[in-house]
């Protein structure tokens, strides 16, 4: 028998969660950088999340845009999401593209496993 699991057959699960703000004062913000004529390759800001404490098993991960700061001269473009998921941490990924300049950007999470 299996000492991890209750009698009763079920496997608790864990839930942790955050609120994230990244803006252009941080090292390594690369998302308000312009230079010239518009880059197809999107611009990419990589930032480790680590758990107090990890995961019996990989997580999974939902992440959303709480909040922003973008340039009002071009379109919003932004993406998030999570990846290179452990049990451990992941890697949030923050994208852009084209001319759009992002100054901040406020990130919620949510790790669901075991």
């Amino acid at each position: 028998m299996n000492t991890n699991t209750p009698s009763n057959g079920l496997v608790p699960f864990k839930m942790c969660s955050s609120t994230l703000s990244l803006d252009q004062f941080v090292e390594d913000w690369t998302l308000s950088r312009f230079e010239g004529e518009p880059d197809p390759a999107p611009k990419t800001y990589e930032c480790w999340i680590g758990f107090d404490s990890p995961f019996s098993n990989v997580p999974l991960i939902q992440v959303a845009v709480a909040g922003f700061d973008i340039d009002n001269r071009d379109t919003a473009r932004l993406r998030v999401k999570a990846e290179r998921v452990t049990v451990n941490g992941f890697m949030l990924v923050i994208e852009t593209w084209r001319h759009t300049c992002v100054y901040g950007v406020d990130v919620s999470w949510l790790a669901i496993g075991t």
